[in-house]
């Protein structure tokens, strides 16, 4: 190895103060930043976002400080299509009470694999990738369907944003936390001898806890509720007595089995025209395992145009 000398960064330094761009460049830069400085306004007005095919979206949802961004993504998918269905002006669904089940869901999904992977040592890397980051609030199209399918959606406003929904550094801290403390419990069991009957027990006693936690901090998810609203013309319509997936089948309506997620990963240990997964990649224990199908870009472009021109979002 060979340390930085002080005349190879004395010459770096000469070089550069020698050149007049590059000094224009620092100025511009100091100044107003890196992003700012590469903008390029030939290239806004070279691509203009007017589209041939295009979906009425109404207004932006905001997902604010987390990490939602798949849950918004189908959600929206969503209220595009009640806005058309239902000729409403501003409807949201709930991105809360979807984000209490994937939490709690993903809780249990720790346990289960803390539990699979109870014999094998602390330094195992599964274990170790478990521990880093027991949740957090990324997802994939087949986990979002694993909520939907189990526990339904529900508008807005019957369960509305909280501090820790739109903020949940805290709360993924915390419950991160909880779940490492109950992972070296179940370690402990497994070790022990105890029976899964004990243990079962155990994990429903911390799930409890999980529960009571996320009833906490995002607030108590509904088993029934009544949807009210005015459509577009003013005209007023009730529906009492709804649950989450009665709401989700009448209002929604979306056969979530019809569709697959697609990527473009051309690396070649992964070929084409084959579905991939990821191990412990997941939420709901029993819902649907996480899969994409891998198809090259001419392919992924045309199927996204081809589900535009039907009228929805991509």
């Amino acid at each position: 190895m060979s340390e930085i000398s002080k005349k190879t960064t004395a010459a770096f330094a000469q070089a550069y103060q020698d050149n007049n761009k590059q000094t224009a460049l620092q100025r511009s830069v100091v100044k107003n930043g890196i992003t700012a400085s590469a903008e390029n306004v030939s290239a806004k007005v070279n691509n203009v976002p007017v589209f041939s095919v295009d979906v009425t979206t109404g207004k932006v949802s905001n997902q604010k400080q987390s990490g939602r961004c798949w849950m918004f993504a189908a959600l929206n998918t969503f209220r595009h299509k009640m806005l058309n269905d239902f000729n409403l002006k501003e409807f949201e669904l709930s991105q809360n009470h979807t984000f209490f089940w994937d939490k709690y869901e993903k809780a249990n999904y720790f346990y289960e694999n803390i539990l699979a992977t109870a014999n094998e040592p602390l330094t195992s890397r599964k274990v170790a990738f478990l521990l880093q980051t027991p949740q957090q609030d990324g997802g994939q199209w087949d986990m979002i369907v694993s909520i939907f399918q189990k526990y339904g959606v529900v508008p807005k406003t019957v369960m509305p944003e909280s501090s820790n929904s739109s903020n949940s550094r805290d709360l993924n801290n915390y419950l991160n936390k909880k779940l490492r403390k109950d992972a070296v419990a179940l370690r402990q069991l497994v070790a022990e001898g105890k029976t899964a009957e004990d243990i079962q027990t155990a994990k429903e006693a911390m799930l409890e806890d999980i529960y009571r936690f996320l009833a906490t901090s995002l607030g108590t998810p509904p088993e029934t509720f009544d949807f009210e609203y005015r459509d577009e013309d003013k005209n007023y319509h009730i529906d009492r007595n709804l649950t989450p997936q009665s709401f989700y089948e009448k209002y929604v309506g979306v056969d979530l089995d019809d569709y697959v997620s697609i990527i473009n990963a051309p690396t070649a240990d992964k070929p084409y025209n084959q579905s991939y997964t990821v191990e412990m990649l997941g939420n709901v224990v029993g819902g649907k395992e996480v899969k994409y199908l891998n198809v090259d870009m001419p392919t992924f472009k045309k199927l996204a145009i081809a589900q535009l021109e039907q009228g929805e979002s991509v």
